[in-house]
């Protein structure tokens, strides 16, 4: 009967002291409990790591601090990754903490606390697609067909141009034809059918800020955005992958480049082609 109670007792003490301490079993010996994981979500999206100065904080194996046996002790610390650009692959909240397993350089993988990463700097990995010599002037349908693809459409940028519509009214369909150098423009009213038989959903972002775009890509959804005067073009559009605190990063199918401008430039580009943009 003295077992019996001791065992309740013991049982007790470890649902009052919860996960991630030492529960004292019968026979009085000491059984370690880890922090329980509540989600774990598959992502992937790059990053930078913080300076870790006023906090330096642990890197660990196979998940967050206390997660595991494996995760009690560091293997390395953030500032030696300091301003590096990392892969997150995994969010995992434990504790009340998101901790985040990313990956450096393709070969070093590790779990981190996400407040050692900059928050501000969020990047999508989107395909890379050239307009040219296809659709010289097929820039939006091409910058569409990045977005579509990233979110898991199986399109191309000719498939594309066949199902866009043509119009007289850029809000209605593609003015001309975007396989020659006369051909003029679509605006994202014309686009919107498309977008939606792929996606299900269709969102016109006309005259949305920056800001707004940056928290669409944040959920993981690619947006074309329409600019003035850019690569020679009176009106051009790219397409929008990722951004940090001073930078938007795109894909410009005119060049067939990744690269990044300004806030301020963008916004003064955008403004010079009625903020136009397309989403879903």
């Amino acid at each position: 009967m003295m077992k019996v109670k001791h065992a309740i007792a013991a049982l007790l003490l470890g649902l009052s002291v919860g996960a991630g301490t030492l529960v004292t079993s019968a026979n009085g010996a000491s059984a370690a409990t880890y922090a329980q994981v509540t989600k774990l979500t598959k992502v992937s999206y790059y990053t930078t790591l913080g300076p870790n100065s006023s906090q330096n904080y642990g890197v660990y194996a196979t998940g967050g601090y206390q997660t595991s046996a494996k995760n009690m002790t560091p293997m390395s610390y953030g500032r030696n990754f300091a301003g590096k650009t990392i892969h997150i692959t995994r969010e995992e909240n434990a504790n009340g903490t998101t901790w985040l397993k990313f990956t450096y350089n393709h070969n070093q993988t590790g779990w981190i606390n996400q407040k050692a990463t900059d928050t501000s700097t969020y990047k999508l990995y989107a395909p890379l697609i050239g307009q040219r010599p296809e659709l010289p002037t097929g820039c939006e349908i091409t910058a569409t067909a990045m977005m579509l693809q990233f979110g898991g459409a199986k399109v191309t940028k000719t498939s594309l141009a066949k199902e866009m519509p043509r119009s007289s009214n850029p809000n209605k369909g593609f003015v001309g034809s975007p396989y020659k150098t006369s051909g003029w423009y679509v605006y994202p009213g014309g686009l919107m059918g498309v977008v939606k038989a792929h996606m299900g959903t269709a969102k016109n972002m006309t005259g949305y800020s920056l800001t707004s775009i940056k928290k669409q890509v944040r959920h993981n959804h690619l947006v074309v955005v329409w600019v003035g005067h850019f690569d020679g073009f009176s009106n051009h559009a790219l397409t929008v992958t990722g951004y940090s605190k001073s930078r938007i990063y795109y894909n410009d199918p005119w060049t067939k480049k990744r690269t990044s401008m300004t806030n301020s430039t963008m916004t003064s580009h955008r403004k010079l082609d009625a903020n136009r943009a397309l989403s879903y």
